[in-house]
């Protein structure tokens, strides 16, 4: 009798791009002894525009009557916990807030930034599940910002500086050494300068001789001026002589690749105490915003011996950017072999097909896109999401629908920002059921096509057109990515 597959795993199966359609392809990206920054790179975040110098700066006082906030006592220990994995030399934010003598001229800027929660980025809004590592500040952390600028920013004495204790529902972080696995192109890759948008697929043979399952990853692009995002796969041994075939097709490393790593996922009943098998799957993706760490305690994306791992990366180019080129790196952090780990899934939810008018506002009912998936065989655990829109997005709604039409809210942005994306893990994960009884998962996608909402491209704002699915970084995708156990 033939294994039913699985509704989660055809969701999976449809997604992914298949293509064409008999040796294993020469890996073209390798081990690298490359130092690391432990910060993981995102696209240039955007900041608000600083109309005069007098507006983000402020002269301050070093000294600080009774009672005021100073830098030592009530700031640097906040910004030391939740800026500076970003704000540090060779860090993605635009300046270092590390010493008082760089934070000072800036401090008026600063508490603005907090006061307004544009910084830290923290997208999701409270009252849907709670998640783990949340970068939302605390009112009375705000309220420290803004009182410390009114006092004329008071520097204060060092010996009151004490280290910020963990905060609570917080990962531990990698640590602070190369991946166990390193994915890394040989050498530079110099984007097709005939495209705007250039989709290369770089492989790799990590030569694994036995089932492996990651647990952590950190995603470092290279030029992060260029990278839209990067995407890791596995393609398993039965499909490598598709893969060389890609490979074989195009000069110089790698092979362009649109929608996926273009082998088909050949889905399937699981196979060696695999709940599922399939030729191709996801392992880990980034996009602007997206952080560093591992996946929720016992689980990991299982890879098996034989396979080849296919660093997707999306190049967007304009005319500032063009001739640029990337080295853009993924490190795998893996399980002990003897460890017992839950086998995990990312499993996209899309809708493919819509089309939002141009110039519509995000009020109007046409901005807004929807995709119900209903999960009517297996029940799962959904341990995360990661949704994903691109820069005319307003919003973006993740829930659950059980079969009395009662909604559980997996995740809410009602402020979306391109340059801030991120997987977000829940601090206990949802199980659904499965069957005649099966939960709906919806995700609710709108967007602002107005014409001040156009993106700008080589440094001119485009006009409003009709929105549609497309791999291009002026188009549109409505999609969310759920982390799942069976």
């Amino acid at each position: 009798m033939r294994a039913r597959r699985p509704a989660i795993v055809l969701l999976l199966a449809t997604s992914a791009a298949a293509c064409g359609p008999n040796t294993a392809p020469a890996p073209d990206v390798s081990v690298n002894d490359v130092s690391v920054n432990d910060v993981s790179a995102t696209d240039a975040p955007s900041s608000p525009d600083v109309a005069t110098v007098e507006d983000a700066t402020t002269t301050p006082d070093a000294t600080a009557p009774s009672g005021d906030p100073t830098w030592w006592r009530d700031i640097k220990p906040i910004a030391d916990q939740m800026c500076n994995n970003c704000h540090v030399a060779g860090g993605i934010g635009p300046m270092a807030l590390v010493d008082y003598a760089t934070v000072r001229p800036m401090a008026r800027l600063i508490a603005n930034q907090v006061r307004d929660r544009i910084m830290p980025p923290w997208m999701p809004r409270e009252g849907c599940r709670d998640v783990r590592d949340s970068r939302a500040l605390t009112d009375a952390e705000i309220a420290k910002f803004v009182a410390w600028e009114a006092a004329g920013a008071p520097e204060g004495n060092m010996a009151d500086y004490r280290a910020p204790a963990a905060r609570p529902n917080t990962s531990r972080p990698l640590p602070a050494r190369d991946g166990d696995i390193v994915v890394q192109p040989s050498g530079m890759y110099l984007p097709n300068q005939s495209l705007t948008d250039d989709y290369h697929c770089f492989i790799m043979d990590p030569a694994l001789t036995t089932t492996r399952d990651v647990i952590g990853v950190r995603v470092t692009p290279g030029n992060a001026r260029i990278v839209h995002h990067v995407i890791l796969f596995e393609v398993r041994e039965r499909s490598l002589p598709d893969l060389q075939r890609l490979d074989d097709a195009e000069p110089g490393p790698g092979y362009t690749c649109y929608g996926g790593a273009g082998v088909n996922p050949n889905v399937r009943a699981g196979t060696d105490g695999d709940l599922v098998d399939m030729s191709v799957q996801m392992v880990t993706g980034w996009a602007p915003g997206g952080v560093a760490g591992y996946f929720p305690t016992g689980t990991g994306v299982r890879l098996k011996p034989g396979s080849r791992l296919v660093m997707q990366v999306h190049y967007n180019l304009q005319a500032a950017t063009r001739g640029m080129n990337d080295r853009s790196r993924v490190d795998l952090f893996l399980a002990d072999a003897a460890a017992s780990t839950q086998q995990a899934f990312w499993l996209p939810q899309a809708n493919q097909s819509f089309t939002v008018p141009a110039g519509v506002p995000p009020t109007d009912p046409r901005a807004t896109v929807v995709s119900n998936f209903r999960n009517t065989q297996l029940p799962v655990r959904i341990f995360g999401v990661a949704p994903h829109m691109h820069t005319r997005g307003h919003s973006i709604r993740v829930e659950a629908i059980n079969a009395s039409s009662a909604s559980t809210c997996l995740v809410d942005i009602p402020r979306w920002d391109f340059h801030w994306q991120q997987g977000f893990f829940f601090q206990t994960p949802y199980r659904t059921a499965a069957g005649a009884m099966g939960d709906t998962f919806r995700t609710t996608c709108v967007y602002d096509n107005r014409p001040e909402n156009q993106p700008y491209v080589d440094g001119v704002q485009v006009a409003p057109r009709d929105l549609r699915w497309g791999e291009g970084t002026n188009d549109e995708m409505c999609l969310n990515f759920f982390y799942v156990s069976i």
